[in-house]
């Protein structure tokens, strides 16, 4: 069965926000502080580190479909974490697994996580929500910190861009569909890599809450000039949340 891994948060009536900080599987980023991203955790099979996920209610967490594919194998440490059986996986109807449309997945936990210190939700774009290319926006994973390297025990964070659509197509052509977003650095250096899958792509907003802009999908090697990473975009399957999240 799967677990997941609900990674320390902070107790709050508002989502998007962050414990003590105030108002990876990632290459070039840097390590993060505990309760830095309270939303995040890590989705496991056997106790072993397969893919990111986000907590985005009590109850639900989002994460990519294709996490579901196969199995991974690297090891995640628990220490310090809450360890939550899962109920239910729902995978998006219209996923593609040949060109990763519709990249993302609900998954149901058995009994709601306990909002704390480190553990909070992140909060949900409406569907027309335009997140500016100027937000200040991070990748956070347990991932590879290199094209070929191994999984990391220690949560990575990275600062990204998010990059202009017609910019990205350039790049990737057709396969890149309107349901998908890249972010990182057209310059190559910061970006999600293998073990990241799944994880969000989280933009602070003015008020000073974190909003969950993207799943990470997919991209071609890990940080390389010209090929930003590719992220399922939210508010492109936001209405289709809402039929499982009623908010």
């Amino acid at each position: 069965h799967f677990k997941a891994l609900i990674i320390n948060c902070f107790s709050n009536t508002h989502c998007g926000v962050r414990p003590a900080l105030g108002s990876h599987r990632i290459v070039g980023g840097v390590t993060a502080r505990r309760g830095e991203w309270p939303w995040i955790g890590s989705l496991q099979y056997q106790r072993l580190h397969r893919c990111g996920a986000t907590l985005i209610h009590n109850r639900w967490l989002l994460t990519a479909a294709h996490c579901f594919k196969s199995l991974g194998s690297v090891l995640r440490s628990g220490v310090g974490a809450l360890v939550v059986p899962i109920q239910r996986v729902i995978i998006h109807p219209a996923f593609n697994g040949t060109n990763m449309d519709h990249d993302v997945a609900l998954l149901e936990l058995a009994v709601p996580a306990p909002m704390s210190y480190t553990i909070q939700s992140v909060c949900l774009p409406s569907p027309v929500h335009r997140f500016l290319k100027s937000a200040e926006c991070y990748i956070t994973g347990w991932g590879s910190m290199r094209e070929g390297g191994s999984l990391t025990n220690l949560l990575q964070k990275a600062a990204v861009n998010i990059i202009d659509q017609t910019d990205c197509q350039q790049s990737y052509g057709s396969v890149l569909t309107s349901n998908m977003m890249c972010a990182g650095f057209m310059a190559g250096g910061r970006d999600t890599c293998l073990g990241d899958s799944g994880g969000p792509l989280t933009c602070r907003q003015p008020s000073g809450q974190w909003f969950i802009a993207g799943v990470t999908s997919w991209g071609h090697g890990c940080g390389r000039v010209g090929f930003p990473g590719v992220y399922t975009r939210v508010t492109s399957i936001r209405s289709w949340i809402s039929t499982y999240l009623p908010f």
